[in-house]
């Protein structure tokens, strides 16, 4: 377990998605599964929207190169997990690209052993990019990657703890709404 995958936030913090890892790779806006546009403009922004989202960190808004980085790091992450949900084999580059961000991160971070499993907590010289590798690597080793699920409508990814037949979208406020809306269209269009 990584200090960033510890809730130490209100629970309606960590988002519908589940995971602060989660929460990062649904920093996109998209209407559909292009992931064409973000959530935010600046570094700040995503700082913002990370802590929001239950990732514990202490670092500075990433710029320039950095914020590069870890857009890269998002979208290789994406379809490792995208994958996973959808029951496919993760695309080699991606995979390896994540399997060294991940071996980078723990050969700079501290350890100690924790109740739930070892907490890893990055190095000094590991910033939000470190935190964000290593949040991904606390949910590659959670229970909870039987329960990924990938929204129907957008690409948003999400833990699905529900007991019935399973959510479809990311969210009603952003998905489910509009796709109960277009269903019922389609249905009196159908029935006239």
């Amino acid at each position: 377990m990584t200090e960033t995958g510890t809730n130490t936030t209100p629970p309606d913090a960590v988002t519908e998605a589940g995971h602060p890892a989660l929460a990062f790779l649904n920093t996109v806006s998209d209407d559909g599964k292009s992931r064409t546009a973000d959530t935010f403009d600046i570094g700040e922004t995503l700082l913002d929207q990370l802590r929001a989202g239950g990732l514990t960190t202490h670092s500075d808004a990433p710029v320039g190169v950095q914020l590069h980085a870890i857009l890269e790091l998002r979208e290789a992450a994406y379809s490792v997990f995208s994958a996973i949900a959808a029951g496919r084999r993760p695309s080699r580059e991606d995979r390896l690209m994540l399997e060294s961000a991940i071996k980078s991160a723990i050969a700079d971070a501290s350890f100690s052993p924790g109740a739930a499993g070892p907490l890893f907590r990055p190095g000094p010289l590991g910033g939000l990019y470190d935190d964000l590798v290593l949040a991904i690597l606390d949910l590659l080793q959670s229970g909870d990657l039987s329960r990924l699920r990938e929204c129907r409508r957008c690409t948003h990814l999400f833990i699905d703890r529900g007991r019935g037949p399973g959510r479809r979208w990311c969210s009603m406020t952003r998905c489910g709404n509009r796709a109960k809306a277009q269903g019922f269209r389609d249905r009196r269009r159908a029935s006239a």
